[in-house]
């Protein structure tokens, strides 16, 4: 079976887009990626058991229609037996495939799009809704999202969830017992002042017991950040336990977790973007961390509180109330055996029915009609 993942995006990014081609090889299938190459050296995130099956359109003001061009001349010349559209952009680049192709089609949202005013975003909500009403499957990372989109979309059944858990063999080995200092926290992902506020410096100022991380980069609208922190770190008298370290590759990052406790992975709760009001089973940073066995910190939200506080896995906070945050600090700070228990548990569960492969299976079963395995 032949399979096109089409992607308006360097898939490389999107560790779920990576591990869906190593299943589909490891099954037997044939695998090739469309994306869009955003600046010198993007390619070089692909995972290298993929890269020579990688088709690049450069990113300029011609990219959309180099990218709809390309798409149609891959379908015409490889001939897929499957599209795996995986976003609203690659939804309306597509549209005319919706009846050119005559094989299935998956329509997989990573990140859902935003329902603006412009012609551009209308032409993507509709495209991206009637892709998925051609689609034999609709996938999605998380369900509240699923929900929105079959709603918008007039599906006549729910799509799939597929959260964006590791696969087995990326889960860490058990971690070794907990030793003594403080409790290492790690917060992973771009440093702006929404994701990582003063308050989190506050809070860290109020739990003694805490060491934390930061592995990142500041955006663009967030230059100086980081000596903000650092300087609000100082003031508050705790500058020897706020660490700042450099952005780094995927993998570098998640071998990088096995030298933390804890990963900090609450959000904000009032965020308009649909995306991070549902993000519980989408975070990938959520599942690399206990894959590694970290614990977590999440926010107050119901989805998380299901997925994560009540199994064990995490403790809930308030990211923009700093006394939540330290309470959350404190409580972790207070057993470092606890923690390490946390985290082994959840990394066991991962093992046992979270990993990718689980979470893709029903994709897979109906992209085969059967086993998964196309036979």
């Amino acid at each position: 079976m032949r399979i096109l993942y089409i992607q308006y995006a360097n898939p490389g990014g999107f560790p779920a887009a990576m591990r869906a081609g190593r299943l589909w090889r490891g099954a037997g299938h044939e695998v090739r990626y469309l994306g869009v190459a955003f600046g010198a050296g993007d390619p070089l995130a692909v995972a290298g058991d993929l890269a020579g099956n990688c088709d690049w359109v450069p990113f300029g003001k011609l990219t959309p229609v180099r990218f709809a061009a390309r798409a149609l001349a891959l379908v015409r010349a490889w001939k897929p037996d499957w599209l795996y559209i995986a976003d609203a952009t690659a939804a309306l680049a597509c549209a005319p495939l919706r009846a050119l192709h005559g094989g299935g089609i998956v329509y997989h949202e990573h990140d859902s799009p935003d329902r603006g005013t412009s012609l551009r975003t209308r032409m993507e909500w509709k495209a991206r809704n009637a892709m998925a009403r051609r689609a034999a499957a609709v996938v999605l990372p998380n369900s509240d999202r699923a929900a929105l989109l079959a709603s918008e979309a007039g599906l006549t059944e729910p799509p799939i969830t597929a959260w964006n858990t590791p696969c087995r063999d990326e889960v860490g080995p058990p971690r070794a017992p907990a030793e003594g200092g403080p409790v290492r926290v790690v917060y992973a992902g771009s440093i702006n002042a929404q994701r990582v506020p003063l308050a989190l410096v506050d809070a860290l100022a109020a739990a003694p017991d805490i060491e934390l991380t930061l592995i990142g980069y500041e955006t663009v609208s967030s230059r100086g950040h980081n000596d903000r922190l650092r300087a609000h770190a100082l003031h508050r008298g705790c500058t020897e336990r706020l660490k700042i370290r450099d952005a780094m590759a995927y993998h570098d990052l998640v071998m990088a977790l096995r030298d933390y406790d804890v990963t900090f992975a609450a959000l904000p709760q009032d965020a308009r973007d649909v995306n991070l009001r549902h993000m519980a089973g989408a975070s990938n940073k959520t599942f690399d961390a206990i894959g590694q066995g970290q614990a977590l910190i999440v926010g107050p939200g119901p989805d998380w509180h299901r997925m994560f506080v009540e199994p064990g896995f995490a403790v809930a906070c308030d990211p923009v109330d700093a006394a939540s945050i330290a309470e959350a600090f404190r409580r972790l700070g207070a057993d470092r055996k606890a923690v390490r228990a946390m985290g082994e548990a959840a990394r066991r569960r991962v093992l046992a029915d979270w990993a990718y492969e689980e979470q893709f299976r029903p994709v897979m079963q109906r992209m085969t009609g059967g086993d998964g395995n196309g036979r």
